[in-house]
């Protein structure tokens, strides 16, 4: 198949992102050097219905997008490919090393949204980091600004912009789930053969129609195993967290009481993205299925909450956020 051929195929089975969740701030020249198909490829896509919306100097694309026509097309070429295959590479090791203790660093800033007039006080919540709940925990904290820890945010007051650092451990396990009945969903689930893209959380809770597309990203796709392991009997909820790596990739899982009585996690989308991943190794699907991973970063929040909020007397709306967390000592 030649490579144009490969664009025009995935352009045929893109999602794109809804209307109304739509942010195309990349012009033609940042699309091009993030698709790296060349001029005549992308002259192809814009007449073929490459989504975009028309800005005052020409066409602007949406990132989301973008990476997934990428990802899809599977030139081996484009920026979003080469970054996810470099983020996932520990996808290659034995998913035994999941469960030895790794130590992470992070860096949060929030500043207040481009289009938030600030008039008098300001305020701030991130969603509260749970390691504990990877068996780990939070080792030092600082930050610009006295911070209040909530049952679920790390709270802040004072003009921005609030950062906030430190350092945490995560600890992951091996776990197999022992439901036939769990087991059972999961992996007609899974034959149905759904791609996993990206999409703005705020627009996948409506699952339906996505998941009825083919694609599956992870809000959608624990959204709807969710209700259908409570439908089953099992007491479930979605968790919200980060995919810790070069991404630093928001993402959501299940956490469902399996027939032993232990609390397992369903990774349904991370077992997806191992399709993305070089040479994965052959027992990492399974691992996806009912362990916890020391890559993951669980959050005091359900799959697809607001993350980071910034109030003022203008009201409450998303704070812009730049996240960094790094593993403490990788080669």
């Amino acid at each position: 198949m030649s490579t144009v051929d490969l664009w025009l195929g995935a352009l045929s089975r893109l999602y794109p992102v809804p209307a109304g969740h739509r942010v195309p701030l990349l012009d033609g020249n940042e699309a091009l050097d993030m698709l790296r198909c060349g001029d005549e490829v992308f002259k192809e896509l814009l007449a073929a219905g490459l989504p975009c919306d028309e800005g005052p100097e020409g066409p602007l694309f949406d990132r989301n997008d973008l990476t997934n026509l990428a990802l899809d097309a599977g030139t081996g070429e484009s920026r979003p490919e080469r970054a996810v295959r470099y983020a996932l590479r520990w996808m290659r090791e034995d998913p035994r090393g999941w469960e030895k203790p790794l130590s992470w660093m992070f860096s949060i800033e929030m500043a207040a949204p481009p289009d938030a007039p600030v008039q008098g006080m300001e305020s701030w919540s991130h969603t509260r980091f749970l390691p504990e709940l990877a068996g780990g925990l939070i080792e030092d904290w600082e930050s610009t600004t006295a911070v209040r820890f909530t049952p679920t945010d790390f709270e802040f007051d004072g003009p921005g912009p609030v950062t906030f650092s430190g350092h945490l451990r995560i600890v992951g396990k091996i776990q197999e789930l022992v439901s036939p009945t769990l087991r059972k969903i999961t992996s007609e689930f899974l034959d149905r053969g759904y791609r996993w893209i990206r999409l703005p959380e705020a627009c996948q809770h409506d699952f339906a129609p996505i998941l009825a597309s083919g694609v599956a990203p992870c809000v959608a796709a624990a959204t709807y195993l969710v209700n259908e392991f409570r439908a089953a009997g099992y007491q479930a909820e979605t968790r919200g967290g980060w995919i810790l790596g070069m991404l630093d990739l928001a993402h959501s899982w299940i956490e469902v009481v399996d027939d032993d009585g232990v609390v397992k996690s369903v990774d349904a989308v991370l077992e997806r993205l191992s399709g993305f991943a070089d040479s994965p190794h052959p027992d990492l699907a399974g691992a996806c299925l009912g362990s916890r991973t020391n890559r993951m970063l669980p959050a005091a929040m359900p799959a697809g909450a607001p993350q980071v909020l910034h109030r003022s007397a203008d009201g409450t709306r998303p704070a812009a956020t730049r996240t960094i967390i790094r593993r403490v000592g990788a080669r």
